[in-house]
């Protein structure tokens, strides 16, 4: 039997576990928090992370975004790493907000990026990320970044690997805390989990016009430049 100390992933996955109980998941009837921790620590394990990481297969791939990732994968790049944006679906359900991932392209000078879209994650995994992403971006960046590395695909299939979600986790739950804290000093009914939606500069869903706002919006130009340090070694 392994010793627990030399395998911090299942206190890792633990308080993941606490922040994912919180959502509404009813919204999402395939979220399921044990189920997905549960797939976690078997897939980190297997992958001998150093961290517990979370596995998704993108959703709607386009094809130029595949096209990219394939030549980064030619060109040697083993796990290019992906940012990420919050779309709005429906404005008075943030539940059914979606995470979309992007290919970062540096220019020959390597002082501007340009992003292009690869896909977006399932529901399931989209109501636990959207929440993380809102407390990192926020005002105030209390956040944690959360970091998102291609592992392989085939086809026009990608899949993603989510690490620093117990670190996020951890931040988001000292948030709710605080909020907590707050709302009860002050006599007002608790905060929803989705209170960042209003602050973060979200996008809506592909629809008309999209085209024009994802390459020319603030709120997809900036983001975090890809790494080139493995997502296992985390």
């Amino acid at each position: 039997m392994p010793r627990t100390y030399s395998r911090p992933h299942y206190a890792q996955a633990r308080t993941w576990y606490r922040f994912a109980c919180w959502l509404r998941r009813a919204s999402c009837p395939q979220f399921n928090p044990h189920l997905a921790k549960e797939d976690a620590l078997r897939e980190s394990f297997r992958l001998r992370s150093r961290s517990v990481v979370f596995l998704s297969r993108l959703q709607d791939c386009t094809a130029a975004g595949l096209a990219r990732l394939s030549k980064r994968a030619e060109a040697g790049d083993t796990y290019p790493e992906l940012v990420a944006r919050v779309a709005q679906v429906d404005p008075d359900d943030p539940t059914a907000d979606e995470v979309h991932l992007f290919l970062e392209v540096a220019d020959r000078t390597g002082t501007h990026t340009e992003k292009h879209l690869l896909g977006k994650l399932p529901p399931e995994d989209a109501l636990w990320v959207a929440p993380l992403i809102r407390l990192e971006t926020d005002a105030y960046g209390t956040g944690t970044v959360l970091r998102y590395h291609v592992t392989g695909g085939a086809g026009d299939v990608a899949h993603v690997a989510i690490s620093r979600a117990h670190e996020a986790a951890a931040a988001w739950l000292d948030w709710a805390d605080d909020r907590k804290a707050w709302a009860e000093a002050h006599a007002v009914a608790d905060v929803s989990p989705y209170a960042y939606r209003a602050s973060y500069r979200d996008t809506v869903a592909p629809g008309a016009g999209y085209g024009a706002l994802l390459y020319g919006t603030d709120a997809y130009a900036e983001g975090m430049s890809a790494s080139e340090t493995d997502w296992r070694d985390e």
